[in-house]
C-alpha cells in the first residue's frame, strides 16, 4: 500500500507539472471500501476536499443534489466519489469541473464486474412505477464504465495498479495580467465593452464548454462598467445561475458601486422592462426562445453567455433556434467563442473523460435523406444501448435539439428506466428522426382512484395521473397508455415529412400491441398544435402556468388508438368549453392564436339583428365610439371566430376572451395608446366587411 500512495503522489505531481486533473477509478473488494480513500487522504497535501456519497471525513464538504448550480464557479483539490451505494450521473457530471489544476478526481467502487451488476439507489427519481430501485438494475453503470475504462486513467484494484495514467506535458501559456486567466477571457471582455461603446442593436453572443470562465468575463466587464458609472443588469435561468458573474464583479468593484449590478428575474424583467445600459444573460441556453427573443427586442445592448455543452444542458436547442432569430432580427450580431480551460490546460484527461462518458460532446455531422422509401424504424430499450453506443450518441444529441434543458440525468433515465424506449427512423448507420416514448397506465383500479382523489402519485406516469386527476378520469389510468415525451428530426431534415413518418410507425405499433391511448404533453405552439392535429391527436388540457423549460403554456393532447373515439371527443368537447369559461380568468398569457384553435365551443347561437350590425357598421365609419358597440363586437366575434383572419381573430380574442386591459393590448400588438389601437379595429373590420361583400 506504500508503494501503491508513492505512485499516486507522484501522479499528482506530475499533472500538476502539466496543469491537468488526475482521475482515478479505485476498486475495492475488501469489507471496508473506504480505507483506501481515508488512508490516501492522510498522506495528501490538500486545502479543499468534496465527497459525494456516505462515509465522508470531517474536513469534507458533502454535495447532494440540491448543489448542482451553487457548484457552478466554485473549486477543490480533491473530489472522491463513493460509488459504494450509488453512482448519481448528474451530481457527478456536475462537480467533476470543480476540480482544479494538479487535483484528484478519485472514484471508489466494487470490483468493475461486481459493480456492473449492482442496483443504483442513487437513480432512484428516474425509475417509472413500479419499477423498485432496491431491486432493478439499470444499464447506465455498465455502459459508463465501458466508456470511462477506455480513456487515459488511472485504474486500480485494492493495493494494485491495473492500468497507469500517461500524463501529457505542459503546453505553452501565453501570460496576461490580472484580472484575467487567460487571453480568450481578455477578448470576451473587450468585447463585452464594445457592446456598450458602440453601434445599438448590435448583441454579442459569448459561447463555451464549462470551465473557461464565461461567466468570470461578465462580472469583470461589469466591473470595468460600473466603474464608469454604467447600471448594468444580469439575468439567468435562477439566481444560482449568475452566482460566478457576481462574485467576480463584487471581488473587483468597490464599495460605492456595488448597486450598479443588480440581478433581476427574466419573468420580472419582462413585466417590469427596468432601464439599464448593458443587460447580461448567463446560461441563456437554459432560457426559453420566446424569453429571449423578447429581450432582444426591448434591450438594445445585450450580451447572450452559454455553455455549449455540459451539465448545465446542452445549447444545441439555443443554437439552432436563437441564432437564427438573431440572423433575422440582429444580422450585425457578433459571436467569439472560448476553448482554453481556466483551471486546467486543454489536454485534459478528466474533461475527456466526463464528456464523452455522459455524452456531453455533441457531434455535428450533416446527415442526407437519399431515397424517402429506404430507410428504417427501429425501437430500442435501455438494455440494448450497451451494444449501440455510437447510435445512442446520435439519439442524445437528437433529444438534446428538442429541449432546453437536457441534462445527463435523462440520459441516465434512458440507459436505467425499462419503461422507456426509443423509436428511431434511420437510413444507413445514420438516425434521421426519434422519439423518447414512457410507457404508462396499467395501474391498479384502488391506485387510480387514490391518484384520483389526490391521496397518491406514482412517479413516471404524466398522463396517466393527469387524466386520472386533473381530468377526472381514473378509470382511462388503468389502461395501457404510451406517451410521447420526445421527438425530433434532424434540423437540416425537418419539413420532409419525416416526422409524420416516425408518428406514423408509432401509432402502428401501438395498434399491434392493443395500447388504448397515445398522449403527448408540450409546451404549446401553434406549429406544434398544427402537427399533433394533423396525426389525429385531440387537446383534453391546458396548464395553467406557462412552462419553464418552454416559457408556453403545456397541452396535453390524447389519440384513441385501439379504445373506442367517443370518450376522447367528449372529453375534447369539454375541454374547448371549459378553456372558453377560463380564459379571462386563468389564460390571459396564452398566444391568442393558440386560443382560436384550442376553443371548440362557442356559447353563441344566436344572431345579430340588422340594428346591431348596422352600430357595427357606423363604429367602421367613424361615427360610433367603441364603447358603445363593445358588446355587440364581443357576440359578432364569438359567432363568426374561426372564419375571420388570423391577425384580426387574434387582436378580438385578445380583447373579448381574454379580456386583457387596454393597456395590455396595446403592448402586445405594438400601439402607443388607446385610440390608435381602436382606430387599427376600425381599420380591420372595415376591410374584412368589404371583403365580404
Amino acid at each position: 500500500m506504500t508503494t501503491l500512495l508513492s505512485c499516486i503522489l507522484n501522479w499528482q505531481q506530475q499533472a500538476a507539472k502539466a496543469q491537468v486533473r488526475l482521475p482515478i477509478i479505485w476498486q475495492s473488494s475488501s469489507l471496508e471500501p473506504l480505507k483506501h480513500a481515508y488512508e490516501l487522504l492522510d498522506n495528501l497535501t490538500f486545502e479543499r476536499l468534496y465527497w459525494l456519497g456516505n462515509g465522508a471525513p470531517d474536513s469534507a464538504i458533502i454535495l447532494n443534489k440540491k448543489q448542482n448550480y451553487q457548484l457552478l464557479g466554485s473549486e477543490c483539490d480533491v473530489l472522491i466519489i463513493n460509488a459504494i451505494d450509488g453512482f448519481d450521473a448528474d451530481l457527478v457530471a456536475a462537480s467533476a469541473g470543480c476540480v482544479k489544476a494538479g487535483g484528484i478526481w478519485l472514484v471508489i467502487c466494487p470490483n468493475v464486474d461486481i459493480w456492473q451488476k449492482q442496483i443504483n439507489l442513487a437513480h432512484k427519481s428516474l425509475l417509472s412505477y413500479p419499477l423498485d430501485a432496491n431491486t432493478h438494475q439499470g444499464s447506465f453503470i455498465s455502459f459508463w464504465l465501458n466508456q470511462a475504462l477506455s480513456h487515459n486513467i488511472a485504474l486500480l484494484q485494492n493495493d494494485n495498479i491495473i492500468k497507469k495514467p500517461t500524463l501529457p506535458k505542459l503546453c505553452e501559456q501565453i501570460s496576461v495580467a490580472p484580472p484575467y486567466a487567460s487571453k480568450e477571457q481578455q477578448e470576451a471582455v473587450e468585447a463585452i465593452l464594445r457592446v456598450v461603446s458602440g453601434h445599438r442593436r448590435r448583441p454579442l453572443v459569448i459561447t463555451a464548454d464549462r470551465g473557461r470562465g464565461k461567466s468570470a468575463s461578465l462580472g469583470i466587464a461589469a466591473s470595468i462598467l460600473a466603474s464608469q458609472g454604467k447600471k448594468i443588469i444580469i439575468t439567468a435561468p435562477s439566481p444560482q445561475a449568475a452566482n460566478s458573474a457576481i462574485s467576480h464583479f463584487t471581488q473587483l468593484i468597490d464599495k460605492a458601486h456595488l448597486a450598479a449590478l443588480n440581478f433581476v428575474p427574466f419573468d420580472e424583467l419582462l413585466n417590469s422592462k427596468p432601464k439599464t445600459d448593458l443587460l447580461l444573460i448567463d446560461e441563456a441556453a437554459a432560457i426559453p426562445t420566446p424569453v429571449l427573443q423578447q429581450l432582444l427586442k426591448h434591450y438594445s445592448r445585450i450580451v447572450f453567455a452559454t455553455t455549449e455543452h455540459g451539465y448545465e444542458g446542452t445549447g444545441r436547442g439555443f443554437q439552432l433556434r436563437f441564432v437564427k432569430h438573431l440572423n433575422e432580427t440582429s444580422p450585425n450580431w457578433k459571436s467569439l467563442h472560448l476553448k482554453q480551460p481556466i483551471r486546467y490546460q486543454e489536454n485534459d484527461e478528466l474533461e475527456k473523460l466526463i464528456f464523452n462518458s455522459f455524452l456531453l460532446k455533441q457531434t455535428e455531422a450533416l446527415v442526407t435523406y437519399q431515397d424517402k422509401d429506404n430507410y428504417q424504424v427501429n425501437t430500442y430499450r435501455n438494455t440494448d444501448w450497451l451494444s449501440q453506443t455510437q447510435k445512442l450518441q446520435q439519439v442524445f444529441h437528437l433529444l438534446s435539439l428538442a429541449h432546453y434543458q437536457t441534462q445527463v440525468k435523462d440520459l441516465a433515465a434512458i440507459l436505467d428506466n425499462s419503461k422507456l424506449k426509443i423509436m428511431t427512423l434511420e437510413q444507413g448507420n445514420n438516425v434521421l428522426a426519434c422519439a423518447l416514448i414512457s410507457e404508462e397506465g396499467n395501474i391498479s383500479d384502488e391506485l387510480a382512484n387514490e391518484i384520483h382523489l389526490g391521496k397518491r402519485r406514482v412517479q413516471g406516469h404524466l398522463l396517466a395521473q393527469s387524466l386520472a386527476f386533473h381530468l377526472a378520469e381514473p378509470k382511462l389510468a388503468t389502461l395501457n397508455l404510451w406517451r410521447i415525451m420526445r421527438i425530433v428530426v434532424k434540423p437540416n431534415l425537418q419539413r420532409k415529412g419525416l416526422g409524420k413518418k416516425l408518428l406514423d410507425h408509432i401509432i402502428k405499433q401501438a395498434l399491434n400491441l392493443n395500447i388504448s391511448y397515445l398522449g403527448t404533453s408540450f409546451g404549446a405552439t401553434d406549429e406544434l398544435i398544427n402537427f399533433w392535429q394533423q396525426s389525429g391527436f385531440k387537446a383534453i388540457r391546458l396548464g395553467l402556468s406557462p412552462d419553464k423549460a418552454s416559457s408556453e403554456h403545456s397541452l396535453l393532447m390524447l389519440k384513441n388508438i385501439y379504445a373506442h373515439d367517443k370518450h376522447l371527443n367528449i372529453l375534447h368537447a369539454e375541454f374547448g368549453h371549459y378553456l372558453y369559461l377560463n380564459l379571462a380568468s386563468n389564460y390571459k398569457s396564452v398566444n391568442a392564436k393558440i386560443v382560436i384553435k384550442l376553443v371548440t365551443i362557442i356559447p353563441y347561437n344566436i344572431t345579430l339583428t340588422d340594428k346591431e350590425l348596422n352600430q357595427l357598421t357606423l363604429f367602421c365609419d367613424n361615427n360610433r365610439p367603441y364603447e358603445l358597440v363593445e358588446a355587440i363586437l364581443k357576440i359578432w366575434f364569438s359567432i363568426h371566430a374561426t372564419t375571420l383572419p388570423s391577425a384580426l381573430s387574434s387582436k378580438l380574442c385578445s380583447l373579448f376572451w381574454q379580456q386583457l386591459p387596454l393597456e395590455t393590448y396595446c403592448e402586445i400588438y405594438g400601439f402607443h395608446h388607446k385610440e390608435e389601437a381602436i382606430q387599427d379595429l376600425r381599420a380591420s373590420l372595415s376591410l374584412y366587411f368589404q371583403r365580404q361583400n
